[in-house]
């Protein structure tokens, strides 16, 4: 989102914003034009609070838009909305969310602000298909923003800070790479099988799973011991954006086994740095990965650790697939994406101000769209 409020405030510098940000992150995002303010009230997302306080905060404002960047709106609203959703994960994957009442919460808060938004911004084609199936939405309210990628992510160069990298999490060997949390539907064990086929072609090689796995680690390792891979897995825990871009850089080869996401950016983040990348077909990811990526079913390890082995020793396809994610990059960009969502903020206020005034004449209600 920083990318994004970045870009339209340069787009659109005369315009009056209002950023409501959590303490703390004061900061985070540059505003350089005059009619842009922040405030950081002491609200939680998600809780009740919430509810009462930020209408108050746009009434005193006088807010004539709210755009959430997250499903989460206030029931009640004195102005014109714009929600993203950016998939609905939480509906397709209850194992993301373990808590029942969560769950209950996440499908009542979702559906409402879905109902109630103006219009809804989401990340994908296939995430707007999925929201009008789970959530009833009419298409026609729902305009898919291509995200762009963080201009800090780029090929590291640095030899130093390659070998640096190598030396700090003991990589012996040329690696295939991973970023994600730990989630079912991340699929890290599926990746370990396809490794494990993959390292009787290829023996000197290593996998480096990069993020946070907290509880899943374990099992993840005790996977890794039943396959006869341990020694070659490697697990770097939580990494900071230098040390990403550098794991990235090093890697031959990006395997996303991944069975849901609404979007995929670790993908593009992958090839912004000159990764190939191998990936699964599910869900968003080829239309994200475009031809960029050489696909595979996670769910047959002989078939992914066939298309994870091309990549990583066909020194041609590697280029080629390196080449293709270069271009591909060029469809996901802030500017485009400042411009798409200033656009729908226009259609979101005339359709607010034709609710309020259902006799508006055909010809105002074309002027506020415009």
């Amino acid at each position: 989102m920083k990318c994004l409020v970045e870009a339209i405030l340069t787009q659109e510098p005369l315009g009056d914003y209002l950023l409501i940000l959590p303490p703390g992150a004061e900061r985070m995002i540059e505003v350089g034009t005059i009619g842009a303010k922040t405030i950081t009230p002491k609200l939680k997302y998600y809780s009740v609070r919430e509810q009462f306080q930020l209408p108050k905060i746009l009434r005193d404002h006088k807010v004539d838009l709210l755009h959430a960047p997250h499903f989460m709106l206030p029931l009640m609203r004195p102005c014109a909305s714009v929600v993203t959703i950016h998939d609905v994960i939480g509906l397709m994957w209850k194992e993301d969310l373990r808590s029942p009442v969560g769950r209950v919460y996440y499908r009542w808060m979702i559906s409402a602000a879905a109902r109630l938004a103006d219009r809804i911004i989401t990340d994908s084609n296939f995430s707007r298909d999925d929201i009008v199936r789970c959530l009833g939405v009419d298409r026609e309210k729902i305009k898919v923003v291509y995200p762009g990628i963080s201009p800090d992510f780029q090929p590291t160069n640095n030899d130093v800070q390659l070998e640096n990298i190598r030396s700090k999490y003991r990589i012996e060997h040329d690696y295939i790479v991973y970023t994600a949390i730990y989630k079912p539907r991340k699929n890290h064990s599926a990746l370990l099988q396809a490794f494990q086929r993959f390292l009787s072609i290829e023996k000197h090689a290593n996998l480096v799973l990069v993020g946070p796995l907290s509880d899943g680690e374990g099992e993840l390792r005790r996977l890794a011991d039943e396959l006869g891979i341990r020694e070659k897995v490697i697990f770097t825990g939580f990494v900071n954006d230098s040390e990403l871009r550098a794991l990235y850089s090093a890697a031959k080869v990006y395997a996303c086994p991944s069975l849901y996401e609404g979007f995929g950016f670790t993908v593009l983040e992958a090839m912004a740095c000159g990764t190939a990348v191998v990936c699964s077909d599910e869900t968003s990811l080829p239309e994200v990965a475009g031809e960029a990526a050489l696909y595979a079913n996670p769910g047959n390890p002989e078939e992914f650790a066939k298309a994870m082995h091309g990549a990583f020793t066909n020194d041609n396809l590697r280029r080629a697939l390196i080449a293709k994610g270069r271009k591909n990059l060029q469809r996901f960009c802030w500017a485009n994406a400042a411009k798409e969502t200033l656009s729908v903020y226009q259609e979101a206020l005339g359709v607010s101000l034709r609710k309020t005034r259902p006799g508006l004449s055909a010809a105002a209600a074309d002027l506020t769209d415009s």
